[in-house]
């Protein structure tokens, strides 16, 4: 339980420094400034404890006299017990059943106590004192997880679980309250109470919150920018969300790339601070990975040139990525209910945007799948019903507006 205690304390208090609108925002932004500060602090060799020490500190200060939002919303009874039953049976999964998909226990939580005990995140472990064929992962979701592993004191997996399990909660409880603002209160109240319902994020899948993989932690974060996104509020918070998915995964970079576009059309002259951080993200984590040796991860620059020779299958690719959106097992209906509403509402200028952001994400992913020197259906099955996760906020987003009443800014 103390894991628990200090994902509750730690990641919401840093992140209610920056925006205190909800609990769940605050929690993905603490989570985000967490593990983005203290690798960017690794990699100009600031202590890594002295960094957590200021960066809470600093937080405290500004939490303390930060303003609060007033703007408050009356929040239906019905969708929020529906929201809140399917934590309550993965909070006693979390506490009895131990973590057991494979790549959460031999990389991500495997680099978190590597980063944890050597307080570093390119020491011994990342220079092959402990084999790693994942070496280059990005490390934001890690060195949380090494955070509560040191302030615990403890490298019992059971302490980091409590850390997924919230970053569901966070993103449900976030994704409410955009979403009641940006398409009207019931539709975004039940749209958001779908998300602990759906298998691929609450049971024991890969990439759940119930295992240890950073997809749903990349999926709260892609929220969070598009969300943002549409509103067109604030670049400097949009910037944040594009700097985290940069440093969470591998395909945190492409899907930045794809915001920074679209954000370009939507802010203007403003999307600069966005781009800027970016900017800072991408040369830290290039930086970071020259220092290293490099994993055994497929160099997809000189695959994806090999694309032209390749499109014999992207007729296989196409067809079987499709089955994963009608995969019942793994999503349910959610998928098929997003395609009826995109039709639904694709006159609206939002939903396009949203559309556009999915089709281009899914148009990277199949660009990879095709590049791929591995059995290509083979890497699909193993990889697409996880990486769908990272397209969950727009994908609410074209929900919500096909049941809501309105849809902001149109």
């Amino acid at each position: 339980m103390t894991g628990l205690i200090i994902a509750l304390v730690v990641f919401p208090l840093i992140g209610g420094a920056v925006a205190r609108r909800n609990w769940g925002e605050a929690y993905l932004l603490g989570a985000g400034l967490c593990g983005a500060t203290l690798f960017i602090a690794g990699v100009l060799h600031i202590p890594l404890i002295a960094a957590l020490i200021l960066l809470i500190v600093a937080a405290l200060v500004r939490f303390r006299y930060g303003a609060r939002s007033t703007d408050r919303i009356d929040w239906p009874l019905a969708p929020a017990v529906l929201m809140f039953l399917p934590f309550l049976v993965c909070a006693a999964a979390a506490t009895i059943v131990p973590l057991n998909d494979f790549d959460g226990r031999a990389f991500w939580i495997l680099k978190a106590k590597g980063i944890a005990h050597e307080r570093s995140v390119d020491g011994p472990f990342f220079h092959g004192a402990t084999v790693d064929p994942r070496n280059d992962y990005p490390l934001l979701v890690p060195i949380d997880a090494a955070v509560i592993f040191s302030l615990a004191d403890s490298s019992d997996d059971r302490q980091v679980r409590w850390m997924y399990l919230l970053f569901l909660v966070a993103l449900t409880l976030h994704a409410r309250e955009r979403l009641s603002r940006l398409t009207g209160t019931l539709a975004g109240s039940w749209c958001a109470a779908l998300i602990p319902w759906i298998p691929q994020c609450s049971q024991m899948s890969e990439g759940s919150a119930l295992s240890g993989y950073s997809d749903l932690p990349m999926g709260a974060f892609g929220a969070g920018a598009f969300f943002e996104l549409v509103a067109a509020e604030s670049p400097v918070r949009f910037g944040l969300w594009v700097f985290f998915l940069v440093l969470t995964k591998s395909e945190g970079l492409p899907f930045a790339l794809i915001f920074l576009l679209l954000g370009a059309f939507v802010f203007r002259k403003r999307i600069v601070p966005a781009a800027g951080m970016a900017l800072v993200a991408i040369a830290a984590l290039v930086l970071w990975r020259h220092g290293i040796p490099r994993g055994d991860e497929e160099d997809l620059l000189r695959l994806l040139p090999t694309i032209p020779q390749k499109l014999g299958r992207a007729r296989t690719a196409v067809a079987t990525l499709g089955g994963h959106l009608v995969d019942l097992h793994s999503w349910g209906l959610f998928w098929v209910a997003v395609l009826a509403a995109a039709i639904a509402g694709a006159p609206q200028r939002r939903v396009r945007l949203a559309i556009a952001l999915i089709a281009l994400m899914l148009s990277v992913y199949l660009a990879v799948y095709i590049a791929t020197s591995w059995r290509m259906t083979d890497l699909i099955h193993a990889s697409a019903s996880r990486l769908l996760l990272h397209l969950i906020g727009p994908a609410l987003f074209i929900l919500a507006s096909a049941a809501g009443p309105k849809v902001l800014n149109e």
